[in-house]
């Protein structure tokens, strides 16, 4: 079976990048890091190779994952629950340092926030676009 993704599908998506890109550099800050391209690549690579996973499984940018609200937050919550484990044994192995439970509970909120930050309003836009082309049929 073919997943196809729609523009709204990759609009979403484009979001969400941006929203690990927050993450990665609000955390270069808030530890005093030096941000840069490479650095920031460094500490999401293991996070995206999770969502990577995680999107496949769940087919988190097919239209049916975002068609109404709950959906988006069920998919978005399952999306990122699987996809943060992933990520942190991916980091612990890759950088050499142990998981710790507070970086973990702290990487899993604040994406997740950054996530549902971008996600809600996409999907309330969706949904009025939705209502307006319905209403001008």
């Amino acid at each position: 079976m073919k997943l196809r993704v729609s523009r709204a599908g990759w609009v979403l998506l484009a979001g969400d990048l941006f929203a690990f890109l927050l993450f990665a550099y609000y955390g270069k800050l808030a530890h005093h890091l030096p941000v840069s391209i490479p650095g920031l690549l460094d500490t999401l690579a293991p996070f995206l190779l999770g969502w990577i996973l995680a999107i496949t499984w769940f087919r988190t940018y097919s239209e049916r994952a975002y068609r109404s609200f709950g959906r988006l937050l069920l998919f978005t919550f399952l999306s990122w629950t699987v996809a943060c484990p992933i990520g942190l044994v991916i980091r612990a192995w890759w950088t050499g340092v142990p998981m710790t439970w507070v970086f973990s509970w702290v990487a899993y909120l604040i994406t997740f926030a950054f996530l549902l930050g971008w996600r809600v309003p996409f999907s309330i836009v969706y949904a009025l676009r939705r209502q307006y082309r319905r209403h001008l049929a």
